[in-house]
């Protein structure tokens, strides 16, 4: 009986983290922000992590980028996310171009996220990689595994560009993949939900 308390509790506290994990990676993935420039406090966060590989990920990208410029940083994610349609945050686009699948990708996703009481704003679309990593986020744990589960191929083609291109983000992409591998090992221990 303790053996499995300690194993739910161990379950829980991995979730919690990758959750937190997911929220940190969402937050990074995003145009660059001065409060970057103070990111030690995030590396202080990782330390604590239960799951190393992930630790190390984000830990990889953080070091990567500690020595960029404010204004370095924002022509990096420019000149790679903007102008590179290869590196594309928009989930869809990787998965679908231009075709009509990916309109309905959308509206699914967008009905997914209301079911589940996430308030998108206009500002993303539903696909937009940090809007799916901060609803994995809060969802339960089925639906965050199911969700990721459906999306793992253009994340793992966005991974395989950004490496090609040697960028830092390679590494938070590398994370949200870890991170999925944890969740569904998680859930399929019977993770709480």
């Amino acid at each position: 009986m303790e053996q499995t308390i300690h194993s739910t509790s161990l379950n829980t506290n991995m979730e919690e983290e990758v959750r937190k994990s997911f929220r940190m990676i969402s937050y990074l993935l995003q145009y660059p922000d001065k409060r970057w420039l103070q990111w030690g406090e995030l590396v202080e966060e990782l330390v604590e992590f239960l799951n190393k590989d992930l630790q190390a990920f984000l830990a990889n990208f953080l070091e990567r980028i500690g020595d960029y410029s404010l204004d370095d940083l924002e022509q990096h994610y420019v000149n790679l996310f903007d102008f590179n349609p290869e590196c594309s945050l928009s989930l869809s686009y990787l998965k679908a171009g231009e075709q009509r699948e990916r309109g309905q990708i959308l509206v699914e996703l967008k009905a997914l996220y209301k079911q589940y009481g996430y308030e998108m704003t206009d500002a993303e679309l539903s696909d937009y990689l940090p809007v799916v990593l901060e609803f994995a986020s809060v969802a339960p744990l089925q639906i965050a595994v199911n969700l990721l589960k459906s999306l793992e191929e253009p994340i793992e083609k966005l991974s395989n560009e950004l490496k090609q291109q040697n960028s830092p983000y390679e590494y938070l992409i590398l994370a949200a993949l870890c991170g999925k591998e944890a969740m569904e090992d998680i859930n399929s221990k019977g993770g709480r939900g």
